[in-house]
């Protein structure tokens, strides 16, 4: 009988890599970072402890590289769902508002990673430049798609989207940041959330709600 060669080593350590990464985001969603360690990643992700000190140096550079992998699925996410539902709308300010929509979905279905993502960032300066790097770019896809719709009014400029989706992102942050028990939290659950940030946007970008 001809045994079969196994798969490559390259493709048998991308395997290992992606499951190490799988396993850290499970692990921060479940447990947070404070109980994060590559200890845990290793055991959650069915490999050597050893295997996960080949890769990365310390607990911040798998930090780290979780959340940029993280970023790089709300990117992907970002191009081929959300900007592709947004432009199809006829309608410019509907448009901006059905963005919006996914913008608060996302925050709410992934929100104790996101939390944990926030709140830590303080702490970790290499998580907080990591991920202003990939969000200023995340930024500057959505305003070049948004701004190239053909029903976009000529007063409407890329600055005042800027402006009206980094607000909706600076309040998605404050609230997957916010304890879930304090009374701002309880005073603006999800479903608040997702009916009133698209009347906020229609109000600012100049039309009626």
């Amino acid at each position: 009988m001809t045994t079969r060669p196994g798969p490559p080593r390259q493709k048998r350590s991308q395997a290992a890599m992606e499951r190490i990464l799988e396993a850290a985001q499970q692990l921060i969603t479940d447990e947070g970072v404070a109980g994060f360690t590559l200890g845990t990643v290793a055991a959650r992700a069915g490999v050597a402890v050893g295997t996960v000190y080949q890769r990365f140096a310390n607990k911040e550079d798998l930090l780290v590289s979780t959340q940029r992998r993280w970023l790089d699925e709300v990117a992907r996410a970002q191009r081929e769902l959300f900007l592709p539902a947004a432009v199809r709308q006829p309608d410019f300010v509907r448009a901006v508002c059905l963005y919006a929509e996914h913008l608060v979905a996302l925050f709410r279905d992934h929100a104790a990673l996101v939390r944990e993502f926030v709140v830590y960032a303080t702490a970790v300066p290499a998580l907080r430049e990591s991920a202003q790097q990939r969000l200023d770019q995340l930024a500057r896809e959505r305003c070049d798609a948004l701004m190239a719709h053909p029903g976009r009014p000529p007063h409407i400029t890329r600055g005042h989207l800027l402006l009206a989706l980094r607000a909706v992102q600076s309040l998605l942050e404050w609230r997957v940041a916010a304890s879930p028990d304090t009374e701002e939290a309880a005073a603006m659950p999800w479903e608040t959330l997702a009916d009133d940030i698209p009347k906020l946007v229609t109000a600012y970008l100049g039309h009626d709600a």
